[in-house]
């Protein structure tokens, strides 16, 4: 039996006629269900008619107006933008894409200006200005990127553009690819091919433009649009396409031609008819309620998720020959009727995400409401559901940013509460195991908390659920350096890496795009697949991904080929730095501190990024002030605040942090810092995963005496907890020491003999109870 959708417009929109008898007690109240049972459809209406540096338009506005109104009429959910910059429009692109649900169909329509430029198609945001030759990826979007990002979840989708007017910036010349060749802008939009089960629609052929029509009205082609769609709701789109091309063509006097690509596999509808379904079997006799009973109001309250299922709140009433109809829709999500398992009523609700850091949100309540209309033979009632939905704590202690099958909110790695995170998801994997990114989330808590077998785990468990992030989090702990692969059994295993990256890339994950596409565009030998990374990479910036632009800023700032341009990747790091990404921000530290992509050498302009980040979190950011301060960039700081820096970046994990305080210990500071701390920082230094500062810890220690080394073993027995004395005599007491808490951190409990190993081990202990942040790196 097929499940239909209905698409509510206007009172008494959808109708649900039961023609068996329902059950009519719920095994359950309303709960989160799997997200492909309500699949409402989502459109994304841009126009943009006033820029800043161009050529302004004269109803662009109007025409993305009259094309939200019509997409609402048909039940899309709408997210639409006018006048937008760069910034706007990838906000806007991120929360459209958070709301689609997997198997839906997606409407985008965009009216503006638009031009060619290489092998692509771009649509200039309102501060488009393109003065510079590095300027494209932050005043541009790229209509394929844009397919594919929407396409990842969608199971069809349409692309309108209503955007080839006269090219607004004829003389200029920029970087479209990852070499360092220009291109010059053409007008009019060039053939692409699309993804599967994809429509695109044009307002005018390749190559040609289309005009705007008369001022305050709508331009040719979308006044055809909006006339055509809504008088021919039982006809496919591309029917009705077809229609709007003659219309057009005659009403431009013979001159403008719309056109269409297609991947199509099958007939879509602008606007789905509406149906009912009659049960074909009657269920088993329960003794429903009768409508007599159902209260005016229904109070319902539920745990926010991205599709919730409501049948159990009404089915009690709900009896053969019941017509349930919704007659008012709600104003923050969308509801569908249809039949669920075994015929029975599903009352389908997915809420209007929005992204917003979580810190910001403090778990309050969303609400909805929606009136329901039941009616068996001459009894009619209405009810108004108020629905009242609250954050899980999972979601606000371990949501992850751009994580398109999250409900919205999000942390990064460093924000993270990482325990009340774990008891959180938790608390949520238990009540709701069904649900991937419970899952997901809480591999986040365990992997911050360095527990990668747990986390590994729950990530895997994410994946087999299709939580589509997860993938990127088993491809990194498959391949990452920093994962000590002698004590945690996670095999190095690149080629599953890369299997698990391109499934979250064909599903529209910009971190699989980002992992994937960094290691094609630094380790890759031909130009084609270089040429991958660049796309990958530039896919997820689409979206605002800091990551990506921080990728692309280091690749183009300090490749050792021919692709190497200098001040291309610093416009990047510059846009990473300007979302507030710190490791943007300390990637311009150094930019600042040696010069170079048009900056001049400023030190005190370093060391100000470098504190911005390290503040924040960024592990590397704090031994850079402590090389600065040793080098004598800094007058006026001294070796004991450099020491403070490097003891913050090995706290963080930076082996360096350990191996360089450990020299400024013992060289500058020997008078105020005992020989013994700076064995501890040495040995912690050869604790971590990181060859050649091991090499200079050990190199370091082996100049010291074997008293000072036991001492500072005793040292870190006595930050681990031990009464032990700090007296360099590594006598029974001390061994035993070692013995139990290496046997309590999950290491072998055998003490080496060598003083080295042994301070060795201390330190690989105290890194088991103060785990670094693997996720940080």
């Amino acid at each position: 039996m097929t499940a239909l959708s209905f698409r509510p417009s206007s009172l008494a929109a959808a109708v649900l006629a039961c023609s068996a008898l329902l059950p009519a007690a719920p095994a359950r109240a309303a709960y989160e269900t799997s997200e492909r049972a309500s699949a409402p459809e989502t459109a994304i209406v841009i126009g943009i008619q006033n820029y800043d540096h161009v050529t302004d338009l004269t109803n662009t506005r109007n025409d993305a107006k009259a094309m939200a109104e019509m997409l609402r009429s048909f039940g899309y959910t709408v997210f639409e933008g006018y006048d937008l910059d760069k910034r706007g429009f990838e906000a806007l692109l991120r929360q459209a894409a958070l709301n689609i649900r997997d198997g839906s169909q997606v409407f985008f329509y965009y009216a503006g200006h638009g031009i060619q430029l290489g092998r692509r198609n771009y649509l200039l945001t309102s501060d488009a200005e393109l003065s510079g030759i590095h300027d494209l990826p932050f005043q541009s979007v790229t209509l394929d990127r844009v397919s594919a990002i929407l396409g990842g979840k969608a199971g069809s989708q349409i692309l309108m553009l209503d955007s080839c007017r006269d090219n607004p910036v004829p003389d200029v010349k920029l970087n479209a690819e990852v070499g360092a060749q220009l291109y010059e802008a053409r007008e009019g939009f060039d053939v692409f091919r699309p993804p599967l089960n994809t429509l695109v629609a044009f307002s005018t052929s390749p190559g040609a433009t289309a005009l705007d029509g008369e001022p305050g009205g709508n331009s040719p082609y979308t006044a055809s649009v909006v006339r055509h769609f809504p008088d021919r709701p039982e006809e496919d789109a591309m029917t009705v396409l077809a229609a709007i091309r003659g219309d057009v063509y005659s009403a431009t006097g013979n001159t403008q031609v719309p056109w269409e690509s297609s991947t199509l596999t099958q007939k879509i509808y602008l606007r789905p008819a509406e149906r009912s379904l009659n049960v074909a079997q009657a269920q088993p006799e329960t003794a429903p309620a009768s409508l007599d009973q159902l209260p005016d109001q229904l109070s319902v309250k539920i745990p926010l998720g991205r599709s919730l299922e409501l049948a159990p709140e009404i089915s009690p009433y709900v009896r053969a020959g019941t017509t349930v109809t919704i007659v008012e829709s709600p104003s923050s999500g969308v509801t569908s009727l249809q039949a669920g398992d075994g015929s029975a009523l599903s009352l389908s609700y997915a809420p209007k995400l929005a992204e917003l850091p979580a810190r910001q949100d403090g778990g309050q309540v969303r609400k909805d409401r929606m009136v329901l209309r039941l009616a068996q033979a001459d009894t009619v009632r209405d009810v108004t559901v108020n629905l009242e939905m609250i954050a899980r704590q999972c979601d606000l202690e371990a949501g992850d940013l751009l994580d398109l099958q999250g409900v919205g909110l999000y942390r990064y790695p460093n924000e993270i509460d990482l325990k009340a995170a774990e008891a959180a998801c938790r608390e949520a994997v238990q009540a709701a195991p069904e649900l991937g990114r419970l899952h997901y989330q809480l591999g986040r808590a365990l992997q911050g908390q360095g527990r990668l077998i747990e986390a590994y785990e729950a990530f895997e468990k994410a994946a087999e659920l299709g939580h589509v992030r997860a993938y990127n989090a088993v491809a990194y702990l498959h391949v990452t350096p920093n994962v000590d692969r002698e004590t945690v059994p996670i095999p190095y295993d690149p080629d599953k890496a890369f299997a698990m990256w391109d499934k979250g890339i064909e599903a529209g994950d910009p971190f699989s795009m980002h992992a994937r596409g960094k290691r094609l565009l630094r380790k890759s030998s031909t130009p084609e697949e270089k040429q991958r990374g660049f796309d990958l990479l530039s896919r997820a910036v689409e979206l605002g991904h800091t990551y990506s632009m921080n990728e692309l800023g280091v690749f183009f700032l300090w490749s050792d080929d021919e692709l190497a341009q200098p001040e291309r990747g610093l416009s990047y790091l510059e846009a990473s730095a300007g979302r507030g990404d710190i490791y943007g921000t300390a990637n311009l530290g150094y930019v600042y501190r040696n010069g170079g992509a048009g900056k001049p050498v400023d030190k005190e302009k370093a060391r100000a990024l470098f504190a911005e980040a390290a503040q924040l979190g960024h592990p590397h950011a704090p031994a850079e002030i402590g090389r600065m301060i040793m080098g004598g960039d800094l007058p006026g700081r001294d070796a004991a605040e450099a020491l403070e820096w490097y003891d913050m970046g090995l706290s963080r994990g930076d082996a360096w942090g350990g191996a360089n305080g450990a020299w400024v210990a013992l060289n500058r500071l020997a008078d105020r810092v005992p020989a013994h701390a700076a064995a501890a920082r040495a040995g912690k230094a050869m604790a971590l995963n990181d060859p050649d500062a091991r090499a200079a810890a050990r190199e370091l220690l082996s100049g010291m005496s074997e008293r000072d080394i036991a001492a500072g073993t005793q040292y870190i027995l006595r930050q681990l907890g031990s009464g032990i004395a700090v007296d360099g005599q590594f006598g029974p007491a001390s061994r035993k020491q070692l013995e139990n808490h290496a046997r309590e951190a999950g290491l072998p409990a055998i003490v080496p003999e060598d003083p080295i190993s042994r301070l060795q081990l201390a330190a690989q202990i105290h890194f088991a109870r103060n785990p670094i942040r693997q996720d940080l790196f």
